[in-house]
């Protein structure tokens, strides 16, 4: 029989926590990762913490391979609740605090109240400017290569490498000039 201040998912006590990501290798890809939580976890080796299971936004479905994935990394500094409440065992992790590191801001550089940007740790970048006038998407590699859409619905595509075009069927190129097809 469970008491009345036992641990338990209805009426438990909320007992939250701000940790660090200290592993993202989850082996079974569950969409988990480990958290140094401070203050509970303290002294505990990283490969004898918990798994934490990261909670996704409403966009990501999370269910039979549709979905997506975390973008924590090692050091992220995170917010989450125990879902065993102060037994501590089974840590949800609710999402980043961008902090400085090493005295360097953790979110882009590229990145402001209109410029909403995705940088990957190899360096890739997401960028949807929503500067008013001047309303941009674009996607770049880390070695330069560049897709862009600009504000007139213009696409354009930047590389110092080759560019191949492959496909079994037929390829048309439209212009209000020139109709081409390949």
């Amino acid at each position: 029989m469970i008491g009345r201040d036992a641990d338990q998912y209805k009426n438990g006590s909320f007992t939250w926590f701000i940790g660090e990501v200290r592993d993202i290798d989850d082996k079974e890809n569950l969409n988990r990762v480990k958290v140094r939580a401070f203050g509970f976890y303290d002294g505990i080796h990283t490969p004898f913490l918990p798994w934490a299971t990261v909670m996704m936004p409403v966009t990501s479905a999370s269910k039979e391979g549709n979905g997506s994935n975390h973008h924590l990394e090692k050091g992220s500094w995170v917010v989450g609740f125990f879902r065993d409440g102060p037994s501590a065992q089974d840590p949800i992790v609710m999402g980043s605090i961008a902090t400085q590191t090493k005295g360097k801001q953790d979110i882009p550089t590229e990145s402001s109240v209109d410029n909403k940007v995705y940088k990957s740790k190899a360096g890739h970048l997401i960028e949807i400017d929503n500067t008013s006038d001047d309303e941009t998407l674009s996607v770049t590699h880390a070695k330069g290569a560049k897709i862009t859409i600009d504000k007139d619905n213009n696409l354009s595509i930047t590389n110092s490498g080759t560019t191949n075009i492959e496909s079994d069927g037929i390829i048309t190129i439209k212009s209000s000039v020139k109709t081409t097809v390949i």
